[in-house]
């Protein structure tokens, strides 16, 4: 990951071959996105996927060391995450079935 210059500032996630990926919003919540721009042409595929994901995970630790999320929301993600309960919709009432004749 050395290869990543990383501007949370500006949300600009740059790679060594000229990738740049451009975010919106914050990791790790509803409304984060990034598009990645400056393609190399020679570029196969795999590799620009590949770098995609990187520069993501660049971006979000670049993130977190700069703003760390609060302890109590970090703390309740962690509960959430870790809680082997599943999460589902309670009935308080059943309506009773109509039995045809």
């Amino acid at each position: 990951m050395d290869d990543w210059q990383i501007d949370v500032a500006q949300q600009i996630a740059q790679h060594s071959s000229g990738l740049q990926i451009n975010f919106e919003g914050k990791p790790q919540s509803r409304h984060f996105s990034g598009t990645p721009s400056k393609v190399p042409q020679e570029m196969p595929p795999l590799k620009l996927v590949q770098l995609i994901r990187e520069g993501y995970q660049a971006y979000e630790e670049a993130f977190i060391r700069i703003s760390p999320p609060p302890a109590s929301t970090a703390a309740s993600q962690e509960k959430a995450l870790s809680s082997d309960e599943e999460v589902g919709v309670k009935v308080r009432r059943r309506r009773r079935r109509r039995v045809p004749d």
